[in-house]
């Protein structure tokens, strides 16, 4: 039962208003009979306009008031008390003050008292001036009960004797019963570090010479082996000038430093693996910077996603627990193990030789990942690209961009590849980094052009459509070929440029002249087929222009077929052709598709790709490469188009295997539209 003092109309009396904590008095209805200096203050309220005048519950921010009306009040009045609940508490300055509240019904005349201790660090620095009005009151029932629920207790030592008065919350925290005859060496040895209690006698000595306070923390140990952090603050009190005894206060801050560590662990680490996160991992690399040479490796697990929906989500995720195990084992203490999200990981290892410990940790990091995991006995791969300081860069952010440069390009290699941005790779990463802002200066520019390729009937020679080819106008006025930057094409937003700006041309020369195009085959990459609705972009931008979709053929190559989008894909192709546009299979048999895309994807032609026919000469099972092919399609209902004739010899024998179309330099190379032919025309 807590057993306030008797209170004036304008709050408790001084000894309360030290206080460090909110203390309100209500009667059993709620309103305010009184309360001290501290809540007032934190309310930016006088007395006058809180006792008497409100309730408790309206001195709550709404939110507090919704929660306290619904769940806290009605379990006050079943329960008799409430401990330690968190609510919001409005300030004078327009915020919110989050306060642990703490109340219980007194059992004479149902008074409820409430102390609200603030949550927040000023919470400490208002305890350090209220240390001599909780010592004033040591004895009060009602400042015991007090300092129970603010964690806080109080002491006075006798610099003479060494002999300790204390309040029953320090025996609480020393894990002692209460008891007469309580000494320093008795507080001092409940202190788990030696070098903390040298400390504290050290500083009694030194607040005995020169009257500075003493401030210490530490983590003490209860008889029964609890650990508690807490807070040591002491000052002298003087009489003459000499110290007649040290008044001190105790506070238990075990919880607020576990808070603290909660939050530093969301902020730090990473919750699946234990590692540390991509923020902290920065903090690390930047600090390394300062010391010597050190090797950062960067790795991405090959092919995840597959694993994740082969072995679902619950056995993906104790597989990354065990990565992380594996690599972390890697670097040990003097380096750092890091998830940077996903399935990416980074290892930074301090080393003389720097480029030395980055090829070890590869190695090993590759031997590790190829030891078969407990989880359905499974061998992982991993590409990774390598950096070192200070060989590739000085700074944190080139390292990394070093590091992810070389991975990008490792990954397009083959799975398990490795290598550091240096030499061949790092000529062909600055040559696609070139064609790239090339293509995207010439898109800026309008300056990409669609140049048709005749399609013709292998029988009569006569034209019946075009591919579209891109190309683009150099700033000097001449023709560039994707052999000059078709690399850019890697980069899905350059590939996803370079289709637009085709189509968009396509469109255009359809709208001046449709009859002579015929029909217009597009290429399509799978950046631009990536999105659940690409038909219907595609279908508005033909109805924004007033053509039809059947004028149009969308040619896609057998890689994007591949992975978990076939269904989508399928999906989208048939509202296409349900709108009279046709889909063809580009550079068939040389890709990955499967005689299943065949069979279930919505295909109208498939495309023969032109090394089977170039290579006729060559080798006679190009031949039987071509015909077994054309048979295949003969029986599937599919329509063929040869690429590559560039012979006539090669469009006979094309012909007699069943072969209705053709295109290649026999018939022509691309021409940009103005030169096209006219309808009809033969070739």
């Amino acid at each position: 039962m807590m057993d306030f003092p008797a209170f004036l109309a304008s709050g408790f009396g001084p000894e309360a208003d030290l206080l460090p904590c909110g203390l309100v008095l209500t009667d059993a209805e709620g309103t305010i009979l009184a309360v001290n200096a501290t809540l007032l203050r934190w309310l930016s309220q006088p007395a006058a306009a809180v006792i008497g005048e409100c309730s408790f519950v309206q001195l709550l921010a709404p939110p507090g008031q919704v929660y306290w009306k619904t769940h806290l009040w009605p379990q006050l009045r079943l329960q008799g008390h409430i401990d330690e609940v968190t609510l919001p508490l409005p300030d004078g300055a327009g915020g919110l003050r989050h306060c642990l509240l703490s109340a219980q019904i007194s059992g004479e005349g149902g008074h409820i008292g409430f102390v609200l201790v603030d949550a927040g660090r000023q919470y400490l620095r208002d305890q350090e001036q209220a240390r001599s009005g909780v010592i004033a009151q040591l004895r009060a029932r009602w400042l015991a009960q007090i300092e129970r629920m603010a964690g806080v207790g109080a002491f006075a030592l006798d610099p003479e004797t060494g002999e300790i008065e204390a309040s029953d919350r320090v025996f609480e925290m020393l894990g002692l019963v209460p008891a007469v005859g309580l000494t320093l060496d008795q507080m001092l040895e409940r202190f788990v570090s030696a070098k903390v209690r040298t400390a504290i006698r050290a500083d009694l000595a030194r607040l005995a010479r020169t009257q500075e306070p003493l401030a210490q923390e530490a983590v003490l140990a209860t008889p029964t082996g609890e650990l508690r952090r807490v807070q040591l603050q002491a000052e002298g009190e003087w009489l003459g000038g000499q110290m007649v005894r040290i008044a001190g206060v105790l506070n238990d801050v075990t919880q607020f430093h576990e808070d603290q560590q909660r939050l530093w662990q969301a902020a730090n680490i990473d919750e699946l693996t234990g590692l540390a996160n991509r923020r902290l991992f920065h903090r690390r690399l930047q600090t390394a910077l300062e010391g010597g040479p050190f090797a950062l490796v960067l790795l991405d697990l090959d092919d995840f996603n597959a694993v994740n929906d082969m072995l679902g989500a619950d056995a993906a995720d104790e597989l990354l627990r065990d990565v992380a195990v594996r690599l972390a084992g890697l670097v040990g203490a003097a380096g750092v193990a890091a998830r940077l999200g996903g399935d990416e990981f980074a290892l930074l290892l301090p080393a003389a030789d720097a480029d030395a410990a980055a090829e070890r940790l590869t190695r090993e990091a590759q031997a590790a990942m190829a030891q078969p995991f407990e989880i359905a006995a499974t061998r992982l791969t991993a590409c990774i690209g390598l950096a070192t300081f200070p060989a590739d860069a000085t700074d944190a952010e080139g390292l990394l961009r070093c590091a992810r440069q070389a991975l990008s390009e490792v990954k397009s290699v083959r799975p398990g590849s490795a290598a550091f941005l240096r030499g061949p790779l790092r000529a062909r990463f600055d040559a696609r980094r070139t064609a790239v802002a090339f293509v995207q200066e010439a898109a800026r520019d309008g300056r990409i052009r669609a140049w048709y390729q005749p399609k013709v009937r292998l029988d009569s020679h006569r034209i019946v459509g075009y591919e579209a080819l891109a190309r683009i106008l150099t700033p000097e006025g001449t023709i560039s070929t994707p052999e000059l930057w078709g690399a850019a094409l890697e980069d899905v937003d350059c590939a996803r440029l370079v289709d637009g700006n085709v189509l968009d041309a396509v469109l255009a020369d359809l709208k001046r002249d449709a009859p002579r195009l015929v029909r217009v085959g597009v290429n399509f990459s799978e950046a631009s087929l990536r999105g659940m609705d690409f038909a219907e972009q595609i279908l508005a931008l033909i109805s924004a222009r007033g053509l039809s979709p059947q004028l149009l053929e969308l040619e896609v190559v057998e890689t994007v077929l591949l992975g978990q989008r076939a269904d989508v894909l399928a999906q989208g192709f048939k509202r296409l052709r349900a709108q009279g546009m046709r889909i063809a299979l580009d550079d068939f048999g040389t890709g990955f598709a499967s005689l299943s895309h065949l069979r279930d994807l919505p295909i109208d032609r498939i495309k023969l790709d032109k090394s089977f026919v170039l290579g006729l000469s060559g080798d006679h099972r190009n031949g039987a490469i071509l015909r077994a092919i054309l048979d295949l399609a003969a029986v599937l209902g599919l329509e063929t188009v040869a690429e590559g004739v560039e012979t006539d010899k090669a469009a006979v024998y094309l012909r007699g295997l069943g072969c209705l179309e053709g295109q290649g330099f026999r018939f022509g190379p691309a021409q940009p539209f103005e030169a096209l032919p006219p309808p009809g025309a033969k070739l």
